[in-house]
């Protein structure tokens, strides 16, 4: 939580422009920001989001951020969907790229907006370009199956693939099913590739055992020569 906060303190606003006045306006939303953070990390919400409110109408991304997340989780204010949108919109146009990822999320589950299938493309796209893992893998799961852009299943790899070399266990995990069985006419199938990921998603600290057990049983069909339905080759 904390280099979570040291990160965001250290986000500039790109209208500063290094005008004075707003570079003091910027560094008071900074210390209402810190101050906010202690209180959420001692779990007085009350007052986090009090803080967190106005250092994020002074266009501080930080507090933008997790004002989002109260308004999302009712963590010191009344749960509003529509107010999680606006302010994670908020920080996302400022370049912060798990505020984009989230803000793709919620244009694809249709929280507190309209479904809009291209716009949740379009942010995860963006977090995606900033190296953020997760929004590579969501990005990925959109071009397998044609979900607000184009059906590829080269992008879809691409994707999956730069997830998954940041240690993203869902990346992984699609990365070796794609190679467990193949892609007519774009991967061949390949089981050395196959075990190689599935390995990494078992060793990934932090996969969840569920993704784990689900990996360990396609290395056990690849291991007794069975396939995914368990018939032997």
């Amino acid at each position: 939580m904390m280099m979570r906060f040291s990160n965001a303190l250290q986000t500039k606003n790109s209208k500063d422009g290094g005008d004075a006045n707003k570079f003091q306006v910027m560094s008071q939303a900074a210390m209402l920001f810190y101050k906010g953070a202690r209180y959420y990390e001692s779990k007085n919400y009350l007052m986090a989001t009090k803080l967190f409110k106005e250092a994020a109408k002074e266009g501080f991304v930080g507090a933008q951020f997790f004002l989002s997340d109260c308004y999302y989780h009712g963590h010191g204010v009344k749960e509003n969907i529509k107010q999680a949108f606006y302010w994670t919109k908020k920080a996302a146009e400022q370049g912060d790229e798990i505020s984009q990822m989230n803000l793709g999320h919620m244009y694809e589950m249709g929280e507190g907006v309209p479904e809009n299938l291209k716009l949740a493309a379009h942010w995860y796209k963006r977090a995606a370009k900033q190296g953020f893992a997760h929004a590579q893998r969501y990005l990925g799961e959109l071009y397998e199956y044609g979900k607000g852009v184009r059906l590829s299943s080269r992008k879809a790899l691409s994707w999956y693939r730069k997830a998954a070399l940041a240690d993203n266990e869902y990346a992984q995990y699609s990365l070796g099913s794609a190679y467990y069985f193949g892609i007519d006419g774009i991967l061949k199938r390949n089981e050395n590739q196959a075990r190689f990921w599935y390995q990494k998603v078992k060793n990934n600290k932090n996969a969840s055992q569920e993704t784990k057990n689900i990996a360990e049983a396609m290395l056990h069909n690849l291991k007794d020569g069975s396939d995914a339905v368990g018939k032997k080759k």
